[in-house]
């Protein structure tokens, strides 16, 4: 059976637990965020095709579409225009408006035909809209069969189709995490021959389109990595470089990027090396977050500390930890008041070298960070005013001091 197959990504938007929720109703007016909402990336790819006949398959894709709700084939016919498609639940997940060659995408090979956002939940209704009006089949012999021609393609419609999409289970969307949608579009099956003929009789259009879902919940974990150390670094999977993974300056981290958690196929590297750096080998969980921080041994080697994001803050409030990142044998105290507050009880105390606090809940807003060594209330560093984002978690990394000074550094990073 030959096939051409759409790939539909979707991804949860960074930032929250990573739990199934119930299902979602796609027509609520209900603002979508990082926490109740992922990016939905549709592709396409074939399989060969092969009908000693037909050199192109050119299919006019006006979009794809989901719902909460199941549908059957004649729903999954009606209700086409923008108005309609939203009043029966359905969200617009990819409108590339666009003709592809299916018998192009081969092998392998496969292109993203666009993308959206899709609230987190459980969707069980998907379609393919094509328009026949714009899309044909290409002989060998440079004949061209569409709904037009004679002999032609008699589609089941003369303007646009919406076709059901065959699930072997629900979609998940899934908070924090990526779900697949693999559709096998089965050319051969789709396109029955009439006649003894294809060049005298022409081809009937009869879809045959499933789908199969791989939530990557069950496999993925997602990571960023957070640079402590005196010169920038590179994260690379397989061999090239994670978003926002090269050259990570001190201070700067890698964008949150979605791996296998079993073997992510990770390394990091120094600036001007090709050779992975030594004990960089998280171990992660899959459908978890965490932030990954690199940073010297007193020796001027890169350690690696993994810490898992997976933190509620109170509502209204944001999530703090404190990871002492120094080689010192102090630790730390860390003073989050508001802006020109008397110090009095630390906010999180006795952070020692290489370790990392509990995350707690602090008010969202404009707040001053002072740090000071354990038990002691002499200001060592002033981060002035911080406004932190409610819902947001931070991971506030204690650095060692610069070249030529004894005053640690420090910076905020937001979790994944």
């Amino acid at each position: 059976m030959k096939q051409w197959r759409m790939m539909v990504l979707a991804t949860a938007a960074l930032g929250a637990a990573a739990l199934p929720m119930a299902c979602s109703d796609s027509s609520s007016t209900a603002p979508l965020d990082a926490r109740n909402a992922g990016t939905v990336v549709v592709r396409l790819t074939d399989a060969p095709f092969l009908s000693d006949s037909v050199s192109r398959v050119d299919m006019f894709v006006v979009g794809v579409d989901a719902r909460t709700a199941d549908v059957d084939d004649a729903g999954a016919d009606t209700d086409l225009d923008d108005g309609a498609s939203a009043a029966h639940g359905w969200q617009a997940i990819a409108t590339p408006n666009a003709s592809f060659n299916l018998l192009s995408l081969q092998s392998g090979v496969a292109t993203t035909i666009g993308q959206d956002v899709l609230a987190a939940g459980t969707y069980s209704g998907f379609r393919l809209i094509i328009d026949p009006t714009r899309s044909s089949v290409t002989l060998k012999n440079g004949q061209v069969l569409s709904g037009s021609t004679t002999p032609g393609i008699t589609f089941p419609s003369a303007s646009r189709s919406g076709i059901k999409i065959v699930l072997s289970q629900p979609l998940v969307v899934v908070p924090g995490t990526t779900t697949s949608l693999l559709v096998d579009f089965d050319v051969n099956s789709s396109f029955v021959q009439r006649g003894n003929s294809i060049a005298k009789n022409g081809l009937l259009f009869k879809p045959v389109i499933h789908a199969t879902i791989t939530n990557l919940a069950l496999t993925n974990a997602t990571i960023r990595l957070i640079n402590a150390t005196g010169g920038s670094l590179s994260l690379l999977q397989n061999g090239s470089a994670l978003t926002g993974g090269s050259d990570i300056a001190f201070g700067a981290s890698s964008a949150c990027s979605s791996v296998n958690a079993a073997t992510p196929g990770l390394t990091v590297l120094q600036a001007g090396s090709s050779t992975p750096l030594a004990g960089f080998a998280p171990v992660l969980t899959a459908g978890h977050n965490f932030s990954i921080v690199a940073f010297p041994t007193s020796t001027g080697s890169v350690q690696f500390m993994t810490l898992p994001d997976a933190f509620t803050p109170a509502s209204g409030q944001v999530g703090l930890r404190v990871f002492n990142a120094t080689t010192g044998a102090t630790g730390f105290d860390v003073f989050v008041t508001a802006l020109g507050a008397v110090l009095g009880t630390p906010t999180v105390s006795n952070v020692m070298s290489g370790t990392a606090s509990t995350f707690i809940s602090v008010p969202a807003g404009a707040s001053q960070i002072r740090l000071a060594t354990t038990g002691g209330t002499t200001v060592v560093l002033d981060l002035g005013s911080q406004t932190l984002t409610a819902g947001q978690n931070m991971t506030l990394v204690i650095a060692p001091p610069a070249a030529g000074s004894t005053t640690p550094r420090a910076f905020l990073v937001s979790g994944c």
